[in-house]
């Protein structure tokens, strides 16, 4: 294997342009995507409109700094309106923007690990033209925008794996940062960051230096996040909805619990308890149970007990804005959770981890199998965002079932399995001892990101196939590096195959 040249941005792009693949490659990834996108919202003119989808928006319409999610998402719909403020306008932006980081993805991929040129093509057509990307592109949601984000962040390490410089750093810095404030999942971005600065080549004060310019724009926006929080609600947190989501992840497993195994509760908890108890004791009586299956049910239902305690909190108090409300008790429910959880931890495991993990191995569509919630209208702000004439949307077909989006759980369960058996081919092979240090590297940096992935998303809240879009992209792409691998390994005649160098094959 030649070694290359490290190549300057410039000489990057003329490697695409001016590389006869790479060009025709570029070419009709564009063309398909705009023809396709077109096509599709001839089918689906209007965006798909879900809970989040108003919250997102009245915290752009008025601009605010904090909200019940993370304000990237909101701070992007409003830079976008800027332009244009239609919604068709904006689920292009979307698209192309998820379009233009898998790209850059594919085609880093293809110079940096020098894959074989099936497995590339096969790549190309798999993820460009996956017609998964039209229907989260067309979510009021943060979905396309942090998968988009979260490809550049992951192309951007292994740039700065294979090359470190100034610009490249900056770059990840900023999409590190940007992709922190759009959703909490980039929790565990910053830490493979971390360690994949301490990869690279350089001195220690060097590292020092990329280290802190990395982690200025995170450090900043928590920071301000935090004490905003303390200045508008009067509690200084990062984040209310990690409590409110706490606790109900504790509640789908205390459901669970048997009635003589329940053990008594600290003061502070005792009149939210409470509430819980009968709560439960009434879903013994309902033949459907709403907790069946994880899901947002003990998030956001009106009679489930962590918004009964809040209404029954601020019954008598109707100055006090929403927002401080729900953000009030965030602290309180946070506690409450992890109490459970401590308690009961192997019914937790069982009850709330396990299903969890199945999830992730083949998760729900949820909302992706329904276009805008099975309702024909849309609320007020929608109708003021994208200055619709009525509420009144339509869809494709008259149930508003989307049918497409049932097929991808079973084949996200099949790439994660492919995943898996083409990485244990990998290590029977001896991989790791066969491939340059780079290559090493950058498998190392995936393996932590699918794996912390999928500890975070398992632990974290309950799993739907469109949280999965970025694991979906990474895990495709490299398991069909790694499946090109093991092919290529396996035919090669056992006498070259001992005499090979270590360090010559490449991935795929």
């Amino acid at each position: 294997m030649t070694i290359k040249q490290p190549l300057l941005p410039r000489e990057f792009r003329q490697y695409i342009w001016h590389n006869r693949e790479n060009k025709i490659s570029l070419l009709l990834s564009v063309a398909a995507a705009f023809i396709l996108f077109f096509i599709f919202k001839k089918l689906y003119p209007f965006p798909n409109f879900l809970p989040d989808s108003y919250s997102y928006l009245d915290a752009a319409f008025n601009n605010v700094n904090i909200n019940m999610w993370p304000v990237g998402y909101s701070k992007f719909l409003r830079f976008i309106s800027v332009f244009n403020r239609s919604d068709t306008g904006m689920a292009l932006v979307q698209y192309l923007l998820l379009q233009a980081s898998i790209l850059f993805f594919l085609f880093s991929v293809r110079y940096l690990l020098e894959p074989g040129k099936w497995v590339m093509r096969v790549l190309f057509f798999l993820l460009v033209l996956n017609p998964l990307w039209f229907y989260i592109s067309n979510f009021v949601s943060s979905d396309a925008l942090f998968a988009a984000l979260s490809v550049l962040w992951l192309t951007s390490l292994l740039w700065l794996l294979y090359l470190p410089n100034l610009r490249m750093l900056i770059l990840h810095a900023l999409v590190l940062g940007f992709v922190f404030s759009v959703r909490y999942n980039a929790l565990y971005y910053p830490f493979i960051s971390i360690l994949a600065i301490l990869m690279t080549k350089g001195t220690v004060k060097l590292k020092l230096l990329s280290l802190v310019i990395i982690l200025l724009p995170v450090s900043w926006f928590i920071t301000y996040t935090t004490l905003k929080f303390g200045e508008k609600t009067g509690v200084a947190q990062f984040s209310a909805f990690g409590g409110w989501q706490m606790g109900s992840n504790a509640l789908f497993m205390y459901a669970h619990v048997p009635v003589t195994d329940r053990k008594p509760v600290p003061e502070q908890f005792k009149k939210l308890h409470g509430i819980t108890l009968k709560h439960m004791d009434s879903l013994q009586h309902v033949k459907i149970r709403p907790d069946n299956e994880l899901g947002i049910y003990y998030l956001w239902d009106e009679k489930a007990p962590l918004k009964v305690y809040l209404a029954q909190k601020y019954k008598k108090d109707s100055t006090t804005p929403y927002l401080k409300r729900w953000s009030g008790v965030a602290p309180l429910y946070g506690k409450y959770g992890s109490y459970l959880i401590g308690q009961y931890p192997a019914a937790f495991a069982r009850y709330y981890l396990l299903p969890n993990l199945l999830n992730y191995y083949s998760p729900s569509p949820e909302f992706l199998a329904i276009d805008n919630m099975g309702k024909d209208s849309v609320d007020q702000m929608a109708v003021v965002w994208f200055g619709y004439k009525t509420n009144k949307v339509k869809s494709l077909s008259k149930d508003r079932k989307i049918q497409l989006t049932e097929f991808f759980p079973p084949i996200l369960a099949m790439i994660n399995i492919i995943f898996f058996l083409s990485f244990l081919g990998f290590l029977f092979l001896g991989g790791f001892a066969r491939i340059s240090i780079y290559y090493r590297k950058a498998l190392i940096i995936m393996l932590l990101v699918w794996i912390s992935n999928l500890v975070f998303s398992v632990v974290a809240s309950p799993i739907v196939l469109r949280y999965q879009a970025f694991p979906f992209i990474i895990t495709l792409a490299f398991g069909g590096l790694l499946l090109g691998y093991v092919v290529k390994e396996s035919f090669v005649p056992k006498e070259d195959f001992a005499t090979r160098i270590p360090g010559e094959a490449g991935i795929g």
